[in-house]
């Protein structure tokens, strides 16, 4: 079988985490050796960077550049330590999470250069590009109801942002379907999870032919 680099994004609570367990059952189902992994982290460096980067303490003083910077030293070493092994074996990799929330975090919403941002990016990838990214979109009334239902759990510097910063991300993703024609995937976010696993794992297994 074809191996298959995709990537899954969106705003916070968009179902990331849910659609990577459903959709690496499934395409487990179907005989696929798949390998899903998270980023920032998927390595014992990228974990640490992690806990520094989502720290809520950390808001208002780590500054966007040093966000960029250390996402994709997180990034570089989850392209070498897992995504690059994983496609030479013949696995299909699922991430949670890429190049794109830099790209719609700390360029369009923080401010930072496009160009520079995107060119840094494309470094830590290492000149690997998935296959697709799949974004999770949800409508900005979604994500405050998903948020404040889950607040117990969602403690992460960006989760606890105001209404603003979120819409303001969610049109960051949206503007990157310009930026990178044809790679990226919109999807419905507020369909029942069983029925977007369903949606994107027909897209990839077409795509993988």
């Amino acid at each position: 079988m074809k191996s298959g680099f995709f990537i899954l994004e969106g705003v916070e609570a968009a179902g990331k985490t849910t659609q990577l367990r459903l959709i690496g059952s499934a395409l487990g189902d179907l005989g696929y050796d798949v390998l899903a992994s998270r980023e920032p982290g998927g390595t014992a460096i990228g974990e640490r960077i992690r806990a520094v980067l989502l720290d809520p303490g950390n808001e208002g003083t780590i500054q966007p550049l040093t966000s960029m910077l250390l996402f994709n030293a997180s990034r570089r070493q989850w392209m070498h330590e897992v995504v690059e092994p994983a496609l030479a074996a013949g696995k299909i990799v699922i991430g949670d999470r890429s190049f794109l929330s830099t790209m719609a975090y700390q360029s369009y919403v923080e401010g930072l250069d496009p160009v520079f941002t995107r060119e840094v990016c494309m470094r830590a990838m290492g000149g690997r590009m998935p296959d697709r990214i799949f974004l999770l979109d949800i409508p900005p009334e979604e994500i405050r109801r998903r948020l404040t239902k889950d607040a117990a759990d969602k403690t992460s510097r960006y989760d606890v942002m105001d209404d603003a910063f979120h819409a303001r991300v969610r049109e960051g993703y949206l503007a990157q379907r310009d930026v990178f024609p044809g790679l990226i995937e919109r999807i419905d976010g507020a369909a029942p999870p069983e029925e977007i696993a369903r949606t994107i794992v027909g897209r990839m297994t077409d795509i993988m032919g």
